[in-house]
């Protein structure tokens, strides 16, 4: 054993050896305490008990009602604060309000799709499939009949004016319209 290994093992067999100490004395004073004598509680005095005795004979409890009940005695989390009290509206902002709150509690608009980023570059027709050629952002993209294009969009139909596609997160058909009659034919 090296002398790093040799410190090492002595102060953890010094701790321990402490622990030791310390649980046995700590077993000492818990006997210590558990030998006190208890406290007896002190007996009034006989005329005390007495007045007692009266003071439960004269006592109608019918006599002191019945306690109210209130809806915030209940609660344990009422919200205070220090700001003072808004002052009423007339008719008139209340209408406002109201009407601003009807408007709020509308339904949303439906979600609708993003508009087509696709520019149409040309198609090729090729044993009776017709592949398409699009542009995004400066990418090239070629899609078939039936195929995805990144994942949001299907290709759903092609014809010579339009092509139909429906993008697949609302199941929403869109049309790209085809403005130059581009088409070649693969042999």
């Amino acid at each position: 054993m090296d002398q790093s290994e040799k410190k090492r093992k002595l102060i953890v067999g010094g701790a321990l050896v402490a622990t030791l100490i310390a649980a046995v004395l700590v077993e000492e004073e818990k006997t210590v305490v558990d030998t006190v004598d208890t406290i007896q509680p002190v007996k009034p005095s006989g005329d005390r008990v007495k007045n007692q005795e009266n003071n439960v004979e004269q006592l109608d409890v019918s006599k002191l009602g019945q306690r109210k009940f209130s809806a915030l005695a209940g609660e344990l989390f009422v919200s205070t604060t220090w700001a003072p009290k808004k002052p009423q509206a007339n008719l008139q902002e209340q209408a406002a309000i109201a009407a601003q709150t009807a408007k709020a509690s509308a339904p949303p608009p439906a979600p609708t799709a993003p508009p087509l980023q696709f520019k149409y570059a040309g198609k090729a027709v090729a044993d009776n499939e017709t592949w398409i050629f699009l542009s995004q952002a400066g990418e090239n993209l070629i899609a078939k009949l039936g195929g995805k294009i990144n994942d949001k969009y299907r290709l759903d139909s092609i014809n010579d004016d339009a092509i139909t596609m429906t993008y697949l997160p609302l199941n929403i058909k869109q049309t790209l319209t085809i403005n130059n009659k581009l088409a070649g034919n693969f042999r």
